[in-house]
């Protein structure tokens, strides 16, 4: 294993860092092999994959912690992690499971301030919202803590990545609840604590909103999941990249990797064989790189 960058390393490099959604050793081996810089571990992708569930909190810190472990120990690119609300209410609890984070191997995560409603009013509120881009309206049914709690939070993380090079992002999702001023400001309170980068959730989905961001949120920003709207990229990175969104994520690997297995599947089962399957030169690897990729090794 060659020695990973840190989370400070990989950003100070002054480069825009562009990186994919993972859930298990697998898809962060894909991450490694497409020649990606580094990747985050998706709660979502997660759910979907362990729990066969929507992101809607069932997983727990002792299951993240073991992905984490696992994903670590066999690619050697950063793993920054999706680390939902922290998994305590705490600042002490906070500061713990951070420190576990950290041993775990990540590089980086993220830590919102979704408590009270990350379960059904998350879900319904964006099933109702599915392409919105700019809120005008507070749902009361979308609530995130308060400022206050989720701060306390912040400074009990970034207390615990020091010394550590490990990076953590501030992630709001107050938007809907408070208005995009509330989550802006929340960001900019974060930075001052401490967090080298923030990220807003919840009505960023094109340029003009995350300019409205970056006009007061200076400094290290990351975009979360860019998305397509009617055929197009919601942002070019280009432009991104230039308002200090210097990580971008992505999903890929989840419905890659469901059409190759059914795919497959369906091949051999037609065939009665594996020989489809067997035969298959994944774009023209050689017999020996196919069982290097499939062994892990």
């Amino acid at each position: 294993m060659k020695k990973k960058l840190t989370g400070m390393e990989l950003f100070n490099s002054g480069k825009q860092i562009f990186a994919p959604c993972v859930y298990d050793c697998m898809s962060a081996r894909a991450a490694e092999k497409s020649g990606y810089p580094c990747m985050m571990l998706s709660g979502g992708a997660i759910a979907y994959s362990m729990d066969g569930q929507p992101d809607m909190a069932f997983g727990t810190l002792d299951e993240v912690i073991t992905i984490v472990e696992a994903i670590t120990n066999c690619v050697d690119i950063p793993l920054l992690v999706d680390f939902d609300d922290g998994y305590g209410e705490s600042p002490a609890v906070i500061y713990r499971n951070v420190k576990r984070l950290i041993r775990a191997g990540a590089a980086g995560f993220t830590l919102d301030d979704s408590t009270g409603f990350r379960g059904f009013e998350r879900m319904e509120y964006y099933k109702a919202n599915p392409n919105e881009v700019n809120p005008v309206t507070v749902d009361p049914t979308y609530k995130t803590i308060s400022r206050q709690k989720w701060l306390a939070k912040i400074k009990a993380a970034v207390a615990a990545c020091e010394g550590t090079g490990c990076v953590c992002i501030a992630r709001t999702e107050a938007g809907p609840s408070y208005g995009m001023d509330e989550a802006i400001l929340r960001c900019v309170l974060a930075k001052k604590l401490g967090a080298p980068m923030t990220t807003v959730c919840g009505g960023m989905n094109d340029l003009a909103m995350g300019t409205r961001v970056a006009e007061k949120d200076i400094g290290w920003k990351m975009w979360p999941d860019v998305i397509v709207i009617n055929g197009k990229p919601s942002i070019e990175l280009s432009d991104a990249e230039k308002l200090g969104f210097n990580l971008v994520t992505m999903h890929v690997f989840e419905k890659s990797a469901l059409y190759g297995m059914i795919k497959y599947g369906q091949e051999d089962l037609k065939n009665k064989n594996v020989v489809f399957s067997t035969k298959h030169a994944m774009g023209g690897l050689s017999v020996e790189e196919q069982k290097e990729l499939l062994s892990m090794r």
